[in-house]
């Protein structure tokens, strides 16, 4: 990928010495001539890339504000394509929420397009698609409907915590079938099966491909060079979506194959309540208006499914990670559950109010790792020119959130790096305000599933600590693996393989499990 970076640079140096960059620099009309947002140079930009960790782009995100955007928090820069970094909760909800008329579009991706992606809700433009699709979710996931759907999550909490306890080796695994099995249900009315589901497999390696070859590197290198789509994979540096084609036919398979259960479980009778099965009848009611479409149902399931799956499952593997890590923040948090609950039987969602610890180790491990470090799903576009603060920003600019930095921001977050739940608590256990909603992105193109998927979260999580210890794992010697955090490379990432030990907390636990499935 670096020699790839190399050559595209040499490109745009020889674009920039022509005639045709100039022609290019009188798009960006600036009548007022402000200045731009602060941020470094061409070379200096280019030097900080070669040299940054890919795995972590948004901690050089974050060093380049500290050093040019203090004044705004604001980072701009331009290499072909041009970037703007928001690193405060402020500023981004100034942008992107309360002028949501302006930046609420995507940029240009031809790297989602390359593997498939294209149709997902999350990458549209801001349109007239992108409007129908919204209308689904906002029918389906708005937050007194997403209360419908809690006896199936609390069914599939029983689940995983079954098969934690009969191979919790596989915990990983375990938390991804939790996650995809509440979304099929939600969506599609399926039933997963506990091991290797044909569907959940064909799904699990479509996400798993994208994962791997959607950094933001990547994502920002075809932003600003498309040819390199049209390149021989042989190529040096451009091994990384030689997966393309095959990401494509399973995507094709993702759209197809779990709609076509739902159409034929409603023709036989067999159909459970879910958001397919329900848009299907309302289609049939429609009766050629136009307001349903058999195309748009799936681009809209599909995109749901995706998209929940990938980040719930790695939030709560990160949930693994830290209680690992903290054990006693999981004995403070089994003690609230203990109190509240008791010995007899899982928390349920009647519980959530009073477990107000249980929430705070749900908001911290949302602070201390997020899914989405630069912004959920993909960052945003401006349609017009705007000025913010005197500085001028032109239009067709990507914006991107750094999330990582607004979550680790000291003046807000005392000592950011420790995981610490206390700091969601005020006085007499309550809960402060700060719901951490900024993770699910801002304005119109907030995630619209947050509320079912942090309704999973928060029923696995306290499932997992009323259920079980976790402790790290131990060597031949007895003595403890010890775990330094990494990190997986993606659009969406989760903590990299870990050992730990996970161990039921009472021998009544299977019973109680099955009993309340």
């Amino acid at each position: 990928m670096w020699l790839v970076l190399v050559v595209c640079i040499v490109g745009v140096l020889v674009v920039k010495s022509s005639a045709s960059a100039s022609r290019r620099q009188s798009i960006v009309r600036n009548p007022d001539r402000l200045t731009f947002p602060p941020g470094p140079s061409f070379w200096r930009a280019v030097k900080s890339l070669i040299k940054m960790d890919p795995s972590q782009p948004w901690l050089l995100f974050m060093e380049w504000n500290k050093r040019y955007g203090i004044t705004g928090h604001l980072t701009y820069v331009d290499l072909g394509q041009r970037l703007l970094v928001i690193d405060s909760e402020h500023v981004a909800r100034e942008l992107l929420e309360r002028r949501s008329a302006k930046y609420s579009s995507r940029p240009e991706s031809p790297t989602m397009s390359l593997y498939g992606w294209g149709f997902t809700t999350a990458l549209l433009h801001y349109n007239e698609k992108w409007r129908r699709h919204r209308r689904f979710y906002q029918h389906g996931f708005r937050p007194e409907a997403a209360l419908n759907w809690h006896p199936v999550q609390l069914q599939s909490a029983h689940t995983l915590v079954l098969n934690l306890l009969s191979n919790p080796g596989q915990a990983v695994d375990h938390v991804t079938t939790f996650t995809a099995s509440t979304i099929m249900a939600v969506t599609y009315g399926y039933t997963t099966l506990p091991h290797d589901d044909p569907l959940l497999n064909i799904i699990n390696r479509a996400i798993a491909i994208f994962g791997q070859s959607t950094s933001i590197l990547n994502i920002i290198l075809f932003s600003t060079f498309p040819f390199l789509q049209y390149l021989p994979t042989w190529l040096p540096g451009l091994s990384f979506y030689r997966d393309a084609p095959i990401s494509r036919g399973l995507v094709r398979k993702m759209l197809d194959a779990p709609f076509e259960f739902a159409k034929k479980s409603m023709a036989d009778g067999s159909a459970q309540p879910s958001l397919v099965s329900e848009f299907l009848a309302r289609m049939r009611e429609d009766e050629g208006n136009g307001s349903f479409d058999e195309e748009i149902i799936k681009e809209v399931a599909a995109s749901g499914l995706s998209a929940g799956i990938e980040t719930t499952s790695s939030s709560l593997v990160g949930f693994l990670l830290a209680m690992t890590l903290h054990p006693w923040v999981q004995e403070r948090a089994q003690a609230e559950i203990d109190a509240v609950v008791g010995s007899g039987r899982l928390p349920n969602f009647d519980d959530r109010a009073s477990l107000p610890y249980v929430e705070a180790v749900l908001r911290e491990t949302l602070r201390w790792f997020q899914t989405s470090p630069t912004g959920k799903c993909a960052p945003h576009a401006n349609t017009e020119d705007d000025v913010y603060n005197g500085f001028f920003i032109p239009k067709q600019t990507i914006i991107m959130v750094n999330i990582w930095a607004i979550a680790h921001d000291e003046s807000k977050y005392r000592d950011p790096h420790t995981f610490n739940p206390s700091r969601f608590l005020m006085q007499k256990e309550k809960l402060n305000d700060d719901n951490m909603q900024y993770i699910f992105g801002f304005g119109r193109r907030i995630c619209p599933g947050r509320h079912l998927a942090e309704a999973s979260m928060w029923i696995a999580v306290a499932s997992i600590l009323a259920a079980f210890q976790i402790r790290k794992a131990k060597n031949e010697r007895g003595e403890d693996i010890e775990i330094i955090p990494r990190f997986t490379i993606g659009q969406v990432i989760r903590p990299a393989p870990f050992l730990c030990e996970i161990t039921p907390r009472s021998v009544e636990l299977e019973k109680m499990a099955r009993t309340e499935g």
